[in-house]
This record gives C-alpha cells, sequence and structure tokens, in this order.
C-alpha cells in the first residue's frame, strides 16, 4: 500500500512538472519573434515567479521518486528499471535546471532592464531555450517511464492477516 501512495503522488508531481515545463517550452517558441525589451519583460516577471517554488517543487519530485524505489522489493523487474530511469530523469533535470537555466534566471532577474536589454540577449536567450528543451524531453520521458511501470503487473505479495494463515489472503473468524 504504501508503494502505491508513492507512485501516486510521484506521477501526480512528474506529470505537473512535465506539463509546466512544456507549457513553458510552448511559450518560449512564442517569444522568438518578440524584441528584447519584449522578451526582458516577459521573462523577468516569469522568473521570478518561478524562483521560490521551483526548489520545493524539484525537491519533492525527486524525493518522492526515491522513496518509491526504496519501496520496490524486486530489483530485478522491469517495473523497478522503468521507475529508476524516471528518477534519473527527474535527477538530471533538475540538475540541469541548477547548473544552466537558474544562473540565467538570476542574471535575467537581477541585471536586466525592460528599458535597457543587453546586447547579447539572444544567446542567453538561445541558450536558456536549448537546455529547457533538454529538460523538457527528461521530463517526458520521466513520466513516460513512471507511467509504463505503474502500468506492469505488481507483484502480489501476500502476508499472513491473522499471524499463522500465511497466504490463505482471508482472516480467522
Amino acid at each position: 500500500m504504501h508503494l502505491k501512495i508513492a507512485r501516486f503522488v510521484n506521477l501526480c508531481l512528474v506529470a505537473l512538472l512535465a506539463g509546466l515545463l512544456v507549457g513553458v517550452f510552448i511559450v518560449e517558441l512564442a517569444l522568438l519573434e518578440v524584441s528584447a525589451s519584449v522578451y526582458t519583460a516577459v521573462e523577468k516577471p516569469k522568473h521570478e515567479v518561478f524562483a521560490p517554488i521551483m526548489p520545493v517543487f524539484n525537491t519533492l519530485v525527486i524525493a518522492s521518486g526515491l522513496v518509491m524505489l526504496l519501496l520496490i522489493r524486486d530489483r530485478k523487474t522491469w517495473v523497478f528499471s522503468l521507475t529508476a530511469v524516471g528518477v534519473v530523469c527527474t535527477i538530471a533535470l533538475t540538475t540541469t535546471t541548477l547548473l544552466v537555466n537558474v544562473p540565467i534566471n538570476s542574471e535575467i532577474i537581477n541585471t536586466w532592464s525592460v528599458d535597457n536589454p543587453p546586447a547579447y540577449w539572444e544567446q542567453v536567450r538561445d541558450r536558456w531555450n536549448l537546455f529547457h528543451a533538454i529538460r523538457t524531453v527528461l521530463a517526458v520521458v520521466a513520466l513516460f517511464c513512471l507511467l509504463l511501470a505503474a502500468m506492469m503487473p505488481q507483484p502480489q505479495h501476500q502476508y499472513p492477516v491473522d499471524g499463522g494463515n500465511f497466504g490463505s489472503g482471508q482472516e480467522r473468524t
């Protein structure tokens, strides 16, 4: 039962994360043709909103995935392997976020001005978009792997419910 709860929580979190990243990817595509000032005007408040939320959210995604891995008893199954790939993808996307996207976000929030964006803004935008695309793919792959693992037949472990009638699945009355 604990594994089912952990899997449910993790799937919900990863689905929300993947959906959010796909949505941001689509918004970023729409911003490819705007001016530097418009781009900066959109990006600054977007990053300011996400900055306090995403570290907590990504931590919950990874923690729930690790709990799920710890609760899977049989590690030599497709269920475990697919779950592990999903969790590794969430760790990889968070690593990419921390190493590339967050520093760029901080630069935009702290140093860019809507009235006077930097001359190199397009290079920054393109780098951010490239690594955002990578983490979006990782999130979608994670979600697919976790969904496949959840859909696979799970081993049924029977435990004695009355302390001595092992395997019957019924309590004595």
